[in-house]
């Protein structure tokens, strides 16, 4: 059985949690030509208010304070910070006055916004009418936004505008000035209900102050976001945010730095599948789109990077058998690599799984004899950051780095952050810096994961030296990758470490507890020992079938020797019948357990023992269960009950009355009864594997009735689940 041992080169995982996160607001260039504001994230972009001239528009009018034409809603494609070309909205939301902060229902296809009341034929008609604002909705019907229906709350009155819908959407927060507010603008919210919207409800003085509540956002966790120029703040509107409780909401907190600053900050919208929001701010002297993000301190905690070792040595005793027979031991690496001999020392090229093969191969023909032992070797680079540079570069010379070689453990990266050394940084996973003066500079990596599910960011910085040599000096470059000697002459060796299979056990004295059998072949389908392949080599040998629960495959073999030089004969004459996969296998000895120990046993005495009984009786000629069966077949049923990882194989023999054909259906059959018995008081199908093997198999004499006696027999074969599995697999 090939047994898998995973090697990390790292000891300890080197990635830090992040107790103390900052913030980071970064402009996103939305081509703004007056004012862009209060975005929201929808679908593969954002919708945003914004002033800029429209190709061929009719819409002449203008602020009367600003001189700035009125905001309309625009469409702006958004992917890893970087915003496409907007585009208005809708044509059929666009009027000649405000289109404001919007929202949209969960599903997507209702958008409320903010729009004056009034649409007027003059600016005047405007500014006679107060140029109050409310809150219009309109539904996405085949692709286009119908005619927009006006709020039931709104009023001539006050002003209803800065829609947010809750999670559900049952739920609209709006901003407004209505009477019986706490100061100059509130937050509300109504309900949805059967016949429209409820009757408007204050949030609440824990949230609504004697100062402008505006511009509220809700996210998907109901976690309310707003805006306030309550003192306390850091300028003139800052953004605040607070979680839903019992009584309503919790004491509102205010945004840190620089998400707020001393200017107005508003409209913060997370982004539900990332880590950053969206929200507006003048702190340039005019609106304009941000983004914000909860990252690390950058380049901290860094260490040297390690060098990732691919080197293991293994060793065995000389073996007798090769001094008696021409076997050589021969070690199979498992990239195409064969060392001979009992000593190994091996420097693999990269990180991968080897399939690592100790065996004994005749040394005339190179046919493998016997595989002593096969494992597998797991390879993984140290879990780092890791700065892929030559380790030498000549000033005024671009260096090429890159972190391609970075082992992370699966986490995916979502930032790549480069110190150079010299006050250079740089971004991405290639890069490239060029250094002006000659010297040694340290590199720094630093890599920031994506956010796990509970938000805690993950980190890792690493650093490499790089020795910068004066381009003008007189000698040939120094070589820019150097393997084994670095640009200052150092010289690396690598320790080879020993290979993590208790030296594969390859001190197997040979000839002890094992016997030795020739494999032609193994099959996932059984064969009849009538099959044609087996005409020739029946003739010397007889073959015989086994069933290997570990491979869940029949073994066809011939001979049998408590040691391997028995073989080497049976092996050359196989060869020569064309047998040209067969090898010598080592087959496991199964301890026969006694009925009166069965109950007694540990799940380790179980595992590869067997159970023979003469006392399951049939009827004559037939696989009818007879009376007297059950003591033996209660007792295998309480054992499986007491140990359900227990598998078992059940195989029926018969004596040697009656042809091979009958009597090898005939056994099937039996063991099959015995199956049926064990599902009918319980016992799990998939537990369980009928084999019958006829006259095949003997163990006493058919010349006697005595002898036949013992060759009917059954024979349970147990084995524990987890180490063989393969049972399904052969039916």
């Amino acid at each position: 059985m090939v047994r898998s041992f995973h090697i990390s080169l790292a000891l300890i995982a080197s990635f830090q949690l992040i107790g103390q996160d900052v913030f980071e607001a970064t402009l996103i260039d939305t081509r703004a030509q007056a004012e862009d504001y209060a975005p929201v994230l929808r679908d593969s972009g954002f919708v945003m208010c914004s002033i800029r001239e429209t190709a061929g528009g009719a819409i002449g009018f203008t602020d009367a304070t600003t001189d700035l034409p009125l905001s309309d809603l625009y469409w702006v494609p958004y992917k890893d910070g970087v915003a496409g070309h907007p585009v208005l909205f809708s044509a059929n939301l666009a009027t000649p006055v405000n289109e404001g902060p919007a929202a949209f229902e969960p599903s997507g296809t209702t958008i409320c916004y903010t729009r004056n009341t009034v649409l007027p034929r003059k600016l005047s008609n405007l500014r006679n009418a107060n140029g109050q604002l409310g809150l219009f909705f309109s539904d996405l019907q085949a692709g286009i936004w119908s005619e927009p229906r006006a709020f039931a709350h709104n009023s001539t009155k006050h002003s209803v505008m800065h829609p947010a819908f809750g999670p559900e959407g049952n739920t609209l927060y709006f901003t407004s000035d209505m009477e019986g507010g706490y100061g100059g603008m509130d937050l509300y919210r109504c309900s949805r209900e059967a016949d429209g919207w409820s009757a408007p409800v204050n949030l609440g003085p824990m949230v609504n102050t004697a100062a402008n509540e505006v511009f509220p956002t809700i996210d998907h966790l109901g976690i309310l976001r707003f805006s306030s120029d309550r003192e306390g703040g850091l300028g003139r509107l800052d953004l605040y945010s607070c979680a839903p409780s019992d009584n309503g909401w919790d004491r509102p907190t205010a945004l840190p730095e620089p998400i707020n600053s001393s200017a107005n900050d508003v409209c913060y919208g997370p982004d539900p599948f990332g880590p950053g929001a969206l929200f507006s701010s003048d702190r340039t002297g005019a609106d304009r789109i941000y983004q914000a993000r909860r990252t690390v301190p950058k380049f901290r905690d860094c260490t040297e990077q390690r060098t990732n070792n691919y080197c293991y040595a293994a060793r065995t005793r000389a073996m007798a058998v090769t001094k008696d027979l021409p076997l050589e031991h021969v070690w199979d690496m498992g990239d195409g690599t064969r060392v001979t001999g009992s000593v190994v020392e091996h420097c693999y090229a990269r990180p991968g799984r080897y399939e690592i093969r100790s065996m004994l191969v005749d040394r005339n023909s190179g046919d493998v004899f016997h595989v002593l032992r096969s494992n597998e070797l797991v390879i993984e680079d140290i879990e780092q950051a890791f700065v892929t540079a030559p380790d030498t570069v000549r000033t005024g010379r671009a260096l090429e780095l890159g972190s391609m070689r970075s082992n992370t453990s699966g986490k995916a990266i979502g930032e790549y952050h480069w110190d150079f050394g010299d006050g250079s940084l740089g971004t991405g996973p290639r890069t490239q810096h060029r250094y002006a003066q000659a010297g040694t500079y340290t590199v720094r990596l630093d890599l920031i994961l994506n956010p796990r599910a509970d938000g805690t960011i993950l980190n890792q910085c690493n650093t490499k030296r790089v020795v910068v040599i004066d381009r003008f000096r007189d000698q040939e470059d120094m070589a820019v990758v150097a393997t084994y000697q670095d640009a200052l002459g150092n010289t690396h060796s690598f320790d080879y470490q020993e290979l993590p299979f208790d030296n594969m056990g390859l001190d197997l004295a040979l000839g002890e507890d094992a016997s030795f059998s020739v494999e032609l072949f193994a099959s996932r389908h059984r064969l009849s020992l009538d099959d044609p392949r087996f005409t020739e080599i029946r003739k010397f040998y007889p073959v015989i079938e086994r069933f290997d629960p570990e491979r869940g495959m029949y073994s066809y073999s011939v001979g049998s020797s408590k040691t391997v030089a028995d073989l080497y004969d049976v092996f050359r004459k196989v060869k020569e019948l064309d047998f040209l996969d067969a090898e010598v296998f080592a087959l496991k000895e199964e301890k026969l357990i006694d009925m009166s120990r069965l109950g007694l046993a540990s799940a380790e005495e179980l595992t590869h023992s067997k159970l023979r009984t003469n006392a399951i009786h049939f009827a004559f000629r037939s696989a009818a269960l007879e009376a007297g069966s059950e003591p033996v077949l209660e007792q295998v049923t309480a054992l499986m009950g007491q140990y359900p990882q227990l598998q078992v194989v059940i195989e029926a023999h018969t004596d040697d009355v009656g042809g091979s054909e009958y009597n090898m259906e005939l056994s099937q059959q039996r063991a099959a009864s015995v199956v049926d018995h064990l599902v009918a008081n319980g016992i799990d199908p998939e537990r369980l594997l009928p084999i019958g093997h006829g006259k095949n198999q003997p163990i006493a004499s058919n010349r006697t009735e005595k002898g036949r006696g013992l060759n009917r027999r059954v024979e349970f074969r147990m084995v524990m689940k987890g180490e063989e599995q393969a049972f399904q697999k052969t039916r």
